[in-house]
């Protein structure tokens, strides 16, 4: 599952950017469960992709989240939609799976294993 914020700052080139990395990064086991050798793609996974502005959220002073950081709506929109079709180009339409965005949606999520990782298109 993949949780994605778009920022003010990030451009077409930074999406498309992330979803390479996203397709391309080695975070599973191989055949001998040799750890982090294969990526979503050798394995021929699936992505469940959930558009996410609060994780633009900065909560530094006083008590209420500050969302300023997170992309409009209509643009990020656009910049999620080519985050997708990138993933989509890379993985098959059928393995790359997302909500509705902007919506209020139920997810859930399992993690297998300790490993939660942070990607940044300015880090």
């Amino acid at each position: 599952m993949l949780l994605v914020g778009i920022s003010i700052e990030d451009t077409k080139e930074d999406v498309d950017k992330l979803a390479r990395k996203v397709v391309n990064l080695r975070i599973f086991e191989d055949e001998q469960d040799n750890f982090w050798k294969q990526s979503i793609k050798d394995v021929k996974g699936q992505i469940l992709s959930i558009s996410q502005f609060t994780l633009y959220a900065k909560t530094k002073k006083g008590t209420k989240p500050d969302f300023h950081m997170a992309q409009k709506g209509h643009i990020a929109k656009e910049l999620y939609d080519d985050f997708l079709q990138v993933m989509r180009n890379e993985l098959g339409d059928e393995n790359v799976q997302d909500g509705q965005f902007g919506a209020m949606m139920s997810c859930s999520l399992t993690n297998e294993g300790p490993v939660t990782i942070i990607l940044d298109s300015k880090n």
